[in-house]
C-alpha cells in the first residue's frame, strides 16, 4: 500500500493534483457542477444573501465561528453539511484534502456560500469540498485553535507522558470557546475516520496533519517570523495536530459530538459573539 509522503518546501496546494485527474472513481464520477450550481429545492434559495438556515445574515467565510452558529447553538448548516459528506465520501477518495481543486470550481462555491446560496453540496466533488473546508478553516479570525493559547498548545506537546500530554491538552481545549470546540470534535472525528481508511483514502494521519494542521494553529505575530521559524512553527503545529487525531477518542471521549454547541449553563462562561472569545 502506497501513501503520501509530503516534499520539502512546496505549497501544500501546489502538490495537489488538479481536480479530475486521477484518484477514486467516486471522485470521477462527482465531477463538480457547471455554474450556477445546483440548488436545493427548497424555500431557503430565496432568502437574502446570508447563511442560510443559520440564523444570521453574514457571509460564511472571515467570521468569528461563534457569530456563524444559529440561536440554538448549531454549526453553520453549510459547515454541517460539509462535514456530513466528507464523512461519507472521504475514506473512499484518494489524496482527500491534499489534492487540489479547480481555482474556478473553488472560487465559485465559495462565492455561493458566501452569498447564502442554498447549493446542493451533496453532488459536488469530495475534493473541492474538502479544499472548500480547509479554506473556511483558514479564513476563521485567530484559528480554530486560537492564536492566543498557541504557547499553551506548544507546552503540553511537551510533555514526555502521553497521559500527561492528554491531560494537558484537555485543559487547553476546555479554553477554547464552545463554537470552536464543537467544530474542533467533528473535525477530528472526520479526520480519523479518513486516517483510518488508508487502502483508499491514501492518507494517513501524519498526512491529513501536514495538510491541515497549518489551517488550525498560528503563533501571534506569525507575519513577523523569519521563514526558518515559521517552518519550526508548522512542523510542531502538524504533531500537535497528528497527535490529536490519533488520540482523538482519549482527549474528548469516544462519542462523536452532537451538531449543537453546549449550552450556555453547561459553557464555563458565556461567550462574546463579536470575538468568539469567552468572557471572564
Amino acid at each position: 500500500m502506497q501513501v503520501w509522503q509530503p516534499k520539502g518546501g512546496r505549497h501544500l496546494e501546489e502538490q495537489g493534483e488538479p481536480l479530475g485527474t486521477g484518484g477514486s472513481s467516486s471522485s470521477r464520477r462527482r465531477r463538480g457542477l457547471p455554474w450556477p450550481f445546483a440548488l436545493r429545492r427548497s424555500p431557503s434559495t430565496a432568502q437574502a444573501p446570508g447563511q442560510a438556515g443559520s440564523g444570521c445574515s453574514r457571509p460564511l467565510f472571515g467570521q468569528p465561528l461563534a457569530a456563524l452558529c444559529g440561536e440554538d447553538g448549531t454549526l453553520p448548516r453549510p459547515i454541517q453539511e460539509l462535514l456530513a459528506v466528507l464523512q461519507q465520501e472521504g475514506p473512499s477518495t484518494e489524496g482527500i484534502f491534499r489534492r487540489a481543486a479547480s481555482g474556478t470550481e473553488l472560487r465559485q462555491l465559495r462565492e455561493a456560500l458566501d452569498r447564502g446560496t442554498a447549493v446542493d453540496l451533496g453532488s459536488q466533488p469530495a475534493l473541492l469540498l474538502a479544499v472548500i473546508l480547509k479554506d473556511f478553516l483558514r479564513s476563521i479570525p485567530a484559528k480554530l485553535l486560537v492564536t492566543d493559547l498557541y504557547e499553551e498548545w506548544m507546552a503540553a506537546m511537551q510533555k514526555t507522558c502521553k497521559e500527561d500530554r492528554i491531560e494537558e491538552l484537555k485543559a487547553v481545549a476546555d479554553k477554547l470557546p464552545a463554537a470552536n470546540l464543537l467544530l474542533l470534535k467533528r473535525l477530528l472525528s472526520l479526520l480519523q475516520h479518513i486516517g483510518h481508511n488508508t487502502s483508499t483514502s491514501r492518507m494517513t494521519s501524519s498526512n491529513l496533519a501536514i495538510c491541515v494542521g497549518p489551517n488550525l494553529l498560528s503563533p501571534p505575530n506569525e507575519e513577523l517570523l523569519p521563514l526558518e521559524a515559521m517552518l519550526e512553527v508548522t512542523q510542531k503545529v502538524n504533531v500537535l495536530v497528528e497527535f490529536m487525531i490519533e488520540n482523538r477518542g482519549d482527549i474528548f471521549g469516544e462519542e462523536v459530538a452532537g451538531l449543537s454547541c453546549p449550552s450556555a449553563q453547561a459553557s464555563p462562561a458565556p461567550m462574546d459573539r463579536s470575538t468568539g472569545r469567552r468572557r471572564d
